[in-house]
């Protein structure tokens, strides 16, 4: 999927960043990221996945929390941009301006924003459960949010999990009842898909 956006962004190589903060004071404008987007522009993945371009090399694969952040599951990117490298890029130098990670990643498994490769919402749900960071309810809310854009419950998950042989598979099945026990405001339970008819049980134990 490739979907595309033409509102502009604005930088500090445009304007100084004291004038852009009193347009946003002004209501003229909205921060995304590290830029700054008009008033009227649609912020949506398309917006973020503009800026992440600024500040990211050309040849990166949005993951983790900067993916989770054009997603819309997180109110800002991470410090550094979180990429995963390409396999036609590993072994040469990388910018330590980036926070890189080396994984396989399948094309279903990557959407495509104005140009650039995010790694979908369920493959970025699948890498935080994964890694060795400290995870809260927050995280847990960030995962939920993350599996409803996917379509996928919790329960489902744990099933894929059981039988992938991804690094973390254990500590992201550990993870998973926190997950399930997360509940995002204004969403029923139904529009998660909780376990299906074979009459086993929703993953919170």
């Amino acid at each position: 999927m490739n979907t595309t956006t033409s509102a502009p962004l604005l930088d500090a190589d445009i304007l100084p960043v004291v004038e852009l903060l009193a347009l946003c004071l002004d209501g003229h404008l909205f921060r995304v990221g590290d830029a700054f987007a008009p008033a009227g522009a649609v912020d949506g993945p398309a917006l973020r996945s503009q800026a992440f371009a600024r500040t990211a090399p050309g040849w990166a694969v949005a993951d983790r929390g900067s993916a989770a952040w054009i997603h819309g599951t997180r109110s800002m990117p991470p410090p550094v941009p979180q990429v995963c490298v390409p396999p036609r890029r590993r072994g040469g130098a990388l910018s330590p301006a980036v926070d890189t990670s080396h994984r396989v990643i399948a094309d279903d498994e990557t959407v495509v924003f104005d140009g650039v490769r995010v790694t979908s919402p369920l493959r970025t749900a699948i890498d935080l459960l994964c890694s060795g960071t400290p995870f809260g309810e927050g995280d847990a809310l960030e995962i939920r949010h993350l599996l409803l854009l996917a379509g996928v419950s919790p329960a489902q998950l744990d099933d894929r999990l059981r039988t992938s042989r991804q690094k973390g598979c254990g500590v992201a099945r550990q993870r998973l009842p926190a997950v399930a026990r997360a509940r995002l405001p204004g969403v029923a339970d139904a529009e998660f898909g909780r376990r299906d008819a074979a009459g086993q049980p929703p993953l919170t134990r």
